[in-house]
């Protein structure tokens, strides 16, 4: 009996997911825990391994498929390892019995067919729709791919050296529809997050409030601080300084810290940041777990490592799941405020513009200071703007009143610009 390769379900919200890419073809050998296939979920992506050992024998849907979770996606013909055999048929030693000749009949049907595998170059589906495509004999076309396997470029790097032989009339990414405009097909990341953030749109009652922020004395402390950070291997951003101001007004404004359901708001008694970072595909958001435990260099760290890990696609499952509360900073790319979309089942989120030095008012005359733009998303349907601009004016009250000093590695008591948490 084949061995079925199901759509995982990485996460108990998670519905769907996107087949990326195929790591092997239908008739390849693969090993237990071998990865087969790169998929996409709105949570992350990530690699399914096989399940046994043995050869794949049907893939059943093509690269850039959307399926429900617990869909069968392929089967491999399981096979046993040579050696559970060679110690029964060993020469000279008791005949098989028929339960080992039909392991061994088995293990001969592997081999044959590898070999036969090995003749045909195992062309890929996509390799052998180019060569029906373009009308080419594929024994023709020398394979440059790993074990001589004949690929895509082979393909039409042979059609290039080909005269009379015409290629199909759409090779690329994009479509042209009409003389000045052209379709761009959507990533499976871009195409999830559109249907989530517009499911967010659908179920929240988005509203947005700004609040303005003085960073002044953010700014000299990072400036007197960075340095020595930066000897601990610590590029130190403004980013850790916002997120342990709204986890202490969190603890202030539980309600910001909640979900809705249709029975009542459930309010969390535990704090999980979720950090927006940005890719070339799209968004993703881990998390930092008990984010109220640490203090400013912890923190810092924490942000600086799952950023890494979220660009180099090194996250795990646990990395991007539990988040209560989100920090988006578009301030990164310049933008001074947005309205920042919530994370569901989250009820809000904390947009951070980007900290300029601009003329203000401060006692009647006009100074010149670091200004920063906050702006809060949150679902009317749990709190109103009161609610709302009490937490945001927390946050603001934390980082204008920052403490400027020097931090002094390995102290045995908080340095003071660490606002009380330690």
């Amino acid at each position: 009996m084949p061995v079925d390769v199901i759509m995982p379900q990485m996460g108990e919200s998670v519905a769907e997911g996107t087949i990326l890419k195929w790591l092997v073809h239908e008739g390849d050998k693969v090993e237990k825990e071998q990865p087969v296939v790169a998929i996409s979920t709105d949570k992350i992506d990530t690699e399914v391994p096989s399940p046994v050992t043995g050869i794949i024998k049907k893939i059943l849907y093509p690269e850039g498929k959307t399926l429900p979770v617990q869909t069968v996606i392929a089967q491999i013909e399981a096979v046993e390892a040579k050696e559970g055999v060679g110690g029964v048929i060993g020469a000279g030693v008791l005949p098989p019995t028929p339960e080992t000749a039909k392991k061994v009949e088995t293990i001969k049907a592997v081999t044959e067919a590898g070999k036969i595998e090995e003749a045909e170059k195992r062309y890929s589906p996509l390799v052998r729709r180019l060569a029906k495509e373009y009308n080419i004999t594929l024994e023709k076309v020398r394979g440059t791919g790993e074990g001589g396997r004949v690929t895509k470029k082979d393909i039409l790097d042979y059609v290039a050296s080909q005269p009379g032989v015409t290629p199909p009339p759409t090779v690329g990414p994009e479509k042209r529809i009409l003389e000045k405009e052209v379709l761009v097909p959507l990533s499976p990341k871009r195409r999830i997050t559109a249907e989530r953030m517009v499911q967010s749109k659908r179920t929240a009652a988005h509203v947005t409030t700004v609040f303005e922020v003085d960073m002044t004395k953010i700014v000299r402390y990072r400036d007197i601080n960075k340095d020595t950070m930066k000897r601990e291997g610590i590029h130190l951003t403004y980013l850790p300084f916002i997120t342990l101001a709204s986890v202490r007004a969190l603890k202030e404004h539980p309600l910001l810290n909640s979900s809705w359901t249709d029975e009542g708001v459930v309010q969390k008694n535990y704090i999980n940041i979720g950090i927006a970072v940005s890719l070339e595909d799209g968004l993703i958001v881990p998390v930092i777990k008990d984010a109220d435990k640490k203090d400013l260099l912890q923190l810092a760290k924490d942000i600086q490592d799952i950023a890494a890990r979220a660009r180099n696609k090194k996250l795990s499952l646990d990395d991007i799941q539990g988040g209560t509360f989100t920090i988006t900073n578009y301030g990164l790319n310049g933008s001074l405020f947005g309205t920042p979309v919530i994370l569901q089942p989250q009820v809000a989120i904390l947009g951070v513009g980007a900290v300029v030095k601009r003329p203000v008012v401060i006692d009647d005359a006009i100074a010149i200071r670091s200004m920063m733009y906050l702006s809060l998303s949150f679902d009317h349907r749990v709190m109103d703007g009161a609610n709302a601009d009490a937490f945001l004016h927390k946050i603001k009250e934390i980082l204008e009143g920052w403490e400027v000093s020097v931090y002094e590695p390995k102290m045995s008591s908080p340095p003071t610009g660490y606002g009380g948490v330690w």
